[in-house]
């Protein structure tokens, strides 16, 4: 396994612990300047905004799932505000957490 796969695999396989660049490079065998040349090069964006990402995806994940509040969700992805978790949901995937949580009402149209 490569040094980033190493990254990515410690990443996804720990996102609900604390994580830290130092970590991560540290599992992946990487000077921290080489993971940052890497993750870009790799995905485009940074580790920890990888990390975000992935926090973010299984909050998204749970929400879907009707059986969590937000705000637990919010502070199991880390965050220790819902305003904070709610500005960073949206950002990710361009709608609220109350959005995802709430399912839209059915539209009937008549025949």
């Amino acid at each position: 396994m490569n040094s980033m796969c190493k990254a990515i695999w410690y990443i996804e396989s720990h996102f609900g612990s604390a994580l830290s660049f130092s970590g991560v490079a540290k599992v992946a065998g990487m000077l921290k300047f080489h993971l940052v040349r890497a993750s870009g090069i790799h995905s485009g964006q940074s580790v920890m905004r990888y990390v975000r990402a992935t926090r973010l995806s299984e909050a998204a994940k749970r929400l879907i799932g009707g059986n969590d509040g937000i705000l637990d969700v919010a502070l199991e992805a880390g965050y220790n505000a819902h305003e904070a978790f709610t500005r960073a949901f949206g950002a990710q995937f361009g709608i609220t957490p109350d959005q995802l949580s709430t399912p839209a009402p059915l539209k009937i149209s008549s025949l």
